[in-house]
């Protein structure tokens, strides 16, 4: 079994495209890393994507993410680039889970190629016809969390700094994969989020601690 995490970064449509109707952005890098039986790093995949439906990578995205208009202007498209990262997730002949920090990037691949038509083969139906685990959901309910909480944020209450850029797919994914290492290891568990489970259980007068504190500033759609 290879356990694979990924992560994508997005580029508005613009306003007056009639894509818009199918879906409001579309993927410009797609970042993963492909992990061992022991959740070890064993291989790394990133491209980046050509915009299809805007002339240009739109200014707030560029300074999110640091990907430029050079950096895609010969990059792949997008079903291209999805089918690169599909043989590469296949690459290995093994079984394959996917998980992503949160649905939307699931949900987000799922519209586009409905957009651009891409047509999955019998070796891709397993790895797209199906939702990719959410990590995110899986972190938030196990603690005890009813918001859901940034990478960032879940990768500070393991005490892990997070390591290169935020919103770099290739990063997102890298570190999104050590915090599922922490959390499927039960003693690296114990040392970092025990407590905070504790913390997040019932009282004996119904409440819980988590339901007291304000994480309204680490909530992240």
């Amino acid at each position: 079994m290879k356990h694979i995490v990924v992560d994508l970064e997005m580029n508005n449509i613009r306003q007056k495209s009639e894509a818009r109707r199918i879906c409001t952005m579309e993927t410009i890098e797609i970042g993963a890393v492909m992990l061992d039986d022991n959740l070890q790093e064993i291989s790394s995949f990133r491209t980046y994507v050509k915009p299809e439906y805007n002339d240009g990578i739109v200014k707030k995205i560029s300074r999110l993410t640091g990907i430029t208009d050079d950096m895609v202007v010969n990059a792949p498209k997008f079903n291209e680039a999805l089918r690169m990262f599909t043989n590469w997730c296949l690459g290995t002949g093994d079984d394959v889970t996917i998980y992503a920090w949160s649905e939307s990037d699931y949900g987000q691949i799922s519209k586009e190629m409905i957009l651009k038509g891409y047509e999955v083969s019998e070796q891709e139906a397993e790895l797209l016809g199906n939702a990719w685990s959410d990590f995110q959901q899986e972190f938030d309910s196990h603690l005890g969390f009813e918001r859901q909480l940034s990478l960032k944020m879940a990768l500070d209450m393991a005490g892990v700094d997070f390591s290169g850029r935020e919103h770099d797919a290739l990063d997102d994914a890298r570190n999104t994969a050590e915090l599922l290492q922490i959390f499927r290891d039960e003693e690296l568990f114990d040392k970092t989020l025990r407590k905070i489970k504790e913390y997040m259980e019932p009282t004996e007068i119904g409440n819980t601690i988590g339901s007291l504190i304000d994480f309204s500033a680490f909530a992240c759609a």
